[in-house]
């Protein structure tokens, strides 16, 4: 039984640590999820960015070369898109930091999540394996003490039959019963002779109690018989 319970609670630990890895593989995968989306954001903000650069300069050259007197124009119009472009890199920027603190933020709640939710499962597999144990010790202290009554009932059958045994004894003057020894008995002094006819009755009458005590050494012998069994 304790080997029982012991294989119990290792089963039960062992899912619990493996819950437990399970969820910080998942809390891992999520953190570098968003740690490539957040790159792939700013490569392909880059690239825009330089694209929208590329243009405004192509632009810039042609307008350059088409008039020399639209130059400073077009010099204040490609200003003022690149401080727009600055603007929205700025912003980008700004956002693209947000999504990564909130990501951070996101995985670190998950891996607190995990960690809380293994030390739970944890916590519950010990309570459930000292539950196991504590009603395996019960149990086994209740069979105890279930034994122990049936021990201190067969002991007070037996005590009672050996009574029985010893008041029927005594009843049949002293005769012997199987599984118990007569006590020894002080010789009894000599009695004088007498006539041969007066010896004819006690001689019957010592003879009359056979019967009785073969029935008691009977009987002795069915008590005996149930005891053992």
């Amino acid at each position: 039984l304790r080997a029982s319970t012991k294989r119990e609670r290792d089963e039960v630990l062992t899912t619990a640590k493996r819950q437990a890895d399970e969820m910080r593989a998942q809390a891992q995968r999520v953190l570098e999820e968003s740690e490539a989306k957040r790159a792939q954001d700013e490569a392909e903000f880059e690239i825009q960015l330089a694209a929208r650069r590329e243009e405004a300069e192509r632009q810039e050259a042609e307008r350059h070369a088409t008039a020399q007197a639209a130059t400073q124009k077009l010099v204040a119009e490609a200003e003022q898109r690149a401080a727009t472009a600055e603007s929205r890199a700025t912003k980008a920027t700004q956002q693209a930091d947000q999504t990564r603190r909130e990501a951070d933020l996101h995985a670190k709640q998950l891996v607190a999540n995990a960690r809380k939710s293994s030390e739970q499962i944890v916590a519950e597999a010990k309570s459930s394996a000292e539950t196991i144990v504590t009603e395996a010790k019960n149990e086994a202290e209740r069979t105890r003490t279930s034994m122990q009554r049936q021990v201190d009932e067969l002991t007070r059958q037996r005590d009672s039959i050996t009574s029985h045994l010893a008041q029927l004894r005594q009843l049949l003057g002293g005769a012997a019963l199987p599984g118990m020894e007569p006590e020894p008995v002080a010789a009894a002094p000599a009695k004088p002779a007498i006539a041969a006819p007066a010896n004819d009755k006690p001689a019957a009458a010592a003879a009359a109690p056979a019967p009785a005590a073969a029935k008691a050494d009977a009987k002795g012998d069915d008590d005996a018989e149930w005891w053992q069994e």
